[in-house]
């Protein structure tokens, strides 16, 4: 069974010319299993290296895949950029992924028809390759954000989510921009208003490169980043 609204696949890249091919031809042939209308939108979030040809490589021969250059602002703010292209465009659900090859295809049917029941549906990762140190800071986060703003939420920063646009709608407008990590202020908002429905998945290690966000920016930025969570957790509640 395919779903038939229109569908935008976000993926933010940056400096993934190790993964990208392996990545798009993994998932290509899943989202068109499962999505009758969806737009591959691959996000260049100011990459260094040949991503940008590689994309570009891939649009002209399948026109599901639109390819948007932009200047480096990193992986939560690229995310919100393309959450606000496919909200423009008309779309009714978001998929947002990311381009290092950890998000296994294998778990999108089962995605996509938990979002039969939910607007909102999360991958859970319950198991994963990509060691202890990124395990134990995902725990951190859901503690921090309970700390923050009294919600818990399971996994607020996982690359794997399904989501209906009325659920980002007014989120979006609401994410400071220069807040690092926007994903986890969507992820609050969302469990709070709409209570996400999780999905197990398995998380691979990466297929290359190096990840764009690293350990040391919850150390060095921790209290700022509370603080901005707890301000705009506040002002979204109220809308």
């Amino acid at each position: 069974m395919q779903r038939n609204d229109l569908v935008w696949v976000i993926m933010p890249v940056y400096n993934e010319e190790e993964s990208l091919s392996h990545v798009v031809d993994a998932w290509l042939p899943v989202l068109r299993e499962n999505l009758n209308n969806f737009v591959y939108c691959i996000l260049n979030d100011g990459s260094k290296d040949s991503s940008i040809d590689i994309m570009n490589d891939y649009a002209q021969s399948n026109k599901e895949i639109k390819v948007v250059d932009k200047p480096n602002s990193g992986h939560g703010q690229s995310c919100i950029y393309g959450y606000q292209l496919a909200i423009d465009a008309g779309a009714k659900w978001v998929f947002q992924m990311d381009s290092d090859g950890q998000c296994n295809p294998m778990y999108f049917g089962d995605v996509v028809k938990a979002s039969d029941e939910s607007p909102v549906v999360y991958g859970y990762r319950k198991t994963r390759d990509d060691g202890w140190k990124r395990f134990y800071i995902s725990r951190v986060v859901s503690a921090f954000i309970w700390i923050a703003t009294g919600v818990w939420v399971r996994d607020a920063n996982v690359p794997y989510r399904f989501m209906h646009t009325d659920s980002l709608k007014t989120i979006v407008n609401h994410v400071p921009k220069d807040f690092h990590l926007a994903n986890v202020l969507i992820s609050t908002y969302q469990q709070y208003k709409f209570k996400i429905k999780w999905v197990n998945i398995h998380f691979d290690d990466r297929f290359g490169g190096e990840p764009s966000v690293k350990l040391s920016l919850f150390a060095k930025h921790g209290f700022v980043m509370f603080n901005q969570l707890k301000a705009a957790f506040k002002s979204a509640k109220k809308v």
